[in-house]
């Protein structure tokens, strides 16, 4: 998830990325109060979710679902 000249440590940005999942506020609430850039906490919960093996945001909330029925019905 990250490299050894990362401004954030491995366990701040694993423990973001949890409280993000876990607490259901928006990625980018939780970047607010914390002061970190958004994409940068959308990209810790994307990498969590990989990493652990769980479905992404769109697949958790069934958008992915309905996005692939509306595309393929052409």
């Amino acid at each position: 998830m990250g490299s050894n000249n990362s401004k954030y440590s491995e366990e701040m940005r694993e423990r973001t990325a949890k409280h993000v999942i876990e607490s259901g506020k928006s990625a980018t609430r939780v970047s607010e109060e914390m002061g970190i850039d958004t994409n940068t906490v959308c990209r810790w919960v994307r990498e969590y979710r990989r990493k652990n093996q769980m479905p992404t945001y769109a697949e958790s909330k069934g958008i992915k679902v309905i996005l692939e029925a509306v595309f393929s019905y052409t």
